[in-house]
């Protein structure tokens, strides 16, 4: 790191678990009181890094939440290069995530956590929780999450299984590589490099806005690899055929129902979200048997809802709120 960067990810951390490349981290305690009910984030796998969950101090989704007194845990799942090609929904839901989870537990020695998966992470931890009814988990709370592709705007158009040929690139690469993975989002919106400078320009004169502005261009740059067991499965099972909102989606020889998902569940969408479009994510409370769901659609684009300069004043205290009556 350059020492004109911004301090990114700098909420005291410790490795409590490591499997491969993929790590546990348990950030330190800053309050006299601690929440009993642990708090695992499980985000997206692959595509860019977990720096944007603890961006920078006073703009940290992490830090916020440790400082509220959650006893907060972030799965991250490594660098995704070739090697990990054979990595899918079918290890990272059913035995990575429910390690995690098992290992938090010892950690804290608590009996139940909160899980919250964000983006693809949230579709994961559903898969698991739909498959796991006994899990040890209290709450469910989704970021951003697609659950009903056939919402999912222009990628359930570009990944057409007719047009966009996932199983040559699969072979070719072993998955997504990183600059594959930066061109499609980039394509997905051409003008936000603009956007982003044109931001900037206008908020010279902001003492903060500068280093957010470093620290956001920095992660949003940084684009890592998807593996293509799991591209493979998202793109043909869940963007062409949607067969996790239709109840087709097996993994492990299994069916994944939705209904079994029976815990409380906070549902967040943003409302100018063009990756997971607020229906694609909305739809995971119509498909459980929660008895208690709640849906709440913010301003922001699928970042910067849980991790632009407003969301400290919208979905962190909203989600706050939730969790406090729910973690004791």
């Amino acid at each position: 790191m350059s020492p004109a960067d911004p301090p990114m990810s700098s909420t005291p951390k410790d490795v409590v678990w490591k499997r491969g490349k993929t790590k546990l981290f348990r950030y330190r305690r800053q309050t006299d009181y601690v929440y009993p009910v642990p708090y695992v984030m499980v985000p997206w796998l692959g595509i860019s890094r977990t720096h944007v969950l603890d961006l920078l101090p006073g703009n940290s989704f992490i830090e916020f939440l440790v400082k509220q007194g959650y006893d907060v845990y972030l799965l991250d799942w490594g660098d995704i290069d070739e090697e990990d090609k054979d990595l899918g929904f079918d290890e990272g839901s059913l035995k990575i995530i429910p390690r995690a989870i098992e290992r938090a537990l010892e950690e804290s020695e608590a009996q139940e956590v909160t899980i919250n998966g964000i983006c693809l992470g949230g579709t994961m931890s559903a898969s698991y929780l739909a498959l796991t009814p006994d899990a040890p988990v209290r709450n469910f709370v989704t970021i951003v999450a697609p659950i009903d592709f056939d919402e999912g705007g222009l990628y359930k158009t570009w990944l057409n299984e007719k047009y966009f040929p996932a199983d040559l690139i699969v072979e070719r690469y072993g998955g997504i590589p990183a600059n594959l993975m930066s061109s499609a989002f980039k394509m997905l919106r051409p003008t936000i490099d603009a956007e982003a400078l044109s931001g900037l320009w206008m908020n010279l004169e902001s003492p903060d806005y500068p280093d957010s502005f470093k620290a956001m261009s920095k992660w949003a740059n940084d684009y890592i690899g998807m593996p293509g067991k799991f591209f493979s499965q998202l793109s043909k099972d869940l963007y062409f055929k949607n067969k996790l909102f239709n109840g087709q989606f097996v993994l492990n020889g299994r069916t994944v129902d939705l209904k079994n998902i029976h815990q409380p569940l906070l549902v967040a969408g943003a409302k100018q979200d063009y990756i997971v479009p607020p229906l694609a994510a909305r739809a995971l409370g119509d498909a459980v048997s929660s008895t208690e769901t709640e849906y709440i659609e913010l301003t922001g684009g699928h970042i910067s809802v849980f991790s632009g300069r407003q969301a400290n004043q919208t979905l962190w205290p909203k989600m706050n709120e939730w969790l406090s009556a729910r973690s004791k």
